[in-house]
């Protein structure tokens, strides 16, 4: 049952975050799309073309949404790209490896006390 539940969870979490994302990214999209052709398709043009439609979907729509949030902060697109790819999402990463050593210590202990 408890894994059922989790499942649950993980999959309202993960769809919550999609939904909300689409939302979020309309609503930048639409708030600050003035006078922003020029960094779109600067930004647009270091795509190279995966061959794939739907990747290629994403990542404009990524970019697009990189673009808008770059824009609401007051930095450049390529700044927005370091500070995400470069400095968050290795902190993320290595939390959550620290967390899985964490928790498969706790794991360890439990089953040592049964």
């Amino acid at each position: 049952m408890r894994k059922l539940t989790f499942i649950f969870y993980i999959l309202t979490a993960v769809s919550l975050g999609i939904i909300l994302g689409i939302i979020f990214g309309i609503a930048w999209m639409d708030i600050v799309s003035q006078e922003l052709d020029g960094e779109y398709f600067r930004a647009l043009k270091t795509m190279g073309g995966s061959g794939v439609n739907w990747i290629d979907a994403i990542f404009r729509y990524c970019v697009v949404l990189l673009v808008n949030i770059a824009r609401v902060l007051g930095i450049s697109y390529e700044a927005l790209n370091i500070w995400v790819f470069i400095i968050i999402q290795p902190i993320i990463i290595l939390v959550l490896f620290f967390w899985v050593l964490a928790l498969r210590k706790k794991i360890r202990l439990y089953k040592q006390i049964d």
